[in-house]
């Protein structure tokens, strides 16, 4: 049976083993076996050459799914600076998951140029893997009402004569989508922090909430209705629209139940 001691110097072994090969694949290891017969200037010669390597492999990575995501459908030349700007920011993708997103923005802006801004593309490159699931998420879960901006729905409220304002909201939480999820997603500006509650809701007129690929339509039987939603920003509306994951349909289902009680619901 291994000591605590043991298993930490294995831990301290292994995370010793793992720097030096990050370190050897990016030509940073030169001090790590002793004295080298290279020059630092060589060895930094060495490390640009495997830098601009890695750039390259990338890109054509990146340009090869893209080819793959293309569509038979007639497609236009992207704007060359919006190319340009893609290709500096894109060449230091390396995760795969990451990789596949930006060549479907490549792939999309050549079916359809102009649909991913500069802008976009730049917070983008901020952002980690961890971050884009995030955004995913919170993609799938959002729906469109009124307009084109994306709305991330959590509940309603309501005012009644004897208990005055009440409320009625859905835990995020239980579609991978925590508290602190959304605070990330506020940190990185992809959605306003601040709660917000939609127009009282018209008891003539049907509200359509358009999820992907599905639509709900509420036709309130009550007044004094309001829906509350985080809107999401310019970039992130952006963004978001370039996500492709399907609304869960557990969560339709208790956005339903929740919605009910309001009047009559329909779906398609």
């Amino acid at each position: 049976m291994k000591t605590k001691t043991a298993v930490q110097d294995h831990k301290i072994r292994n995370s010793r083993a793992l720097l030096l090969g990050l370190a050897e694949q990016r030509g940073l290891a030169g001090l790590l076996h002793g004295d080298s017969p290279l020059s630092f200037g060589e060895r930094f010669e060495i490390r640009r050459q495997l830098d601009q390597a890695a750039r390259q492999k990338n890109l054509e990575t990146i340009v090869s799914l893209a080819s793959n995501a293309c569509s038979d459908d007639v497609g236009s030349d992207p704007d060359p600076d919006w190319l340009s700007c893609y290709l500096e920011l894109a060449e230091n993708i390396r995760h795969p998951a990451m990789q596949q997103f930006w060549a479907n923005i490549l792939a999309q802006e050549i079916n359809q140029p102009g649909h991913c801004s500069i802008q976009a593309l730049s917070r983008l490159r901020q952002m980690t893997q961890k971050d884009a699931l995030l955004l995913q998420k919170a993609s799938a879960l959002s729906c469109h009402f009124g307009d084109d901006n994306l709305r991330l729905l959590f509940g309603y409220q309501y005012r009644t004569l004897l208990q005055g304002q009440r409320q009625q909201k859905l835990n995020l939480g239980r579609y991978r989508l925590p508290y602190a999820g959304l605070m990330q997603l506020f940190e990185l500006g992809l959605l306003h922090q601040a709660e917000l509650e939609s127009g009282e809701l018209s008891v003539t007129t049907p509200l359509r909430l358009e999820f992907n690929p599905q639509q709900m339509t509420l036709q309130p039987q009550k007044k004094g209705i309001r829906l509350l939603y985080y809107r999401f920003t310019t970039i992130g509306n952006e963004l978001a629209g370039l996500m492709t994951e399907a609304t869960p349909a557990d969560y339709r289902r208790e956005l339903q139940e929740l919605l009910s009680p309001l009047g009559q619901l329909s779906q398609k």
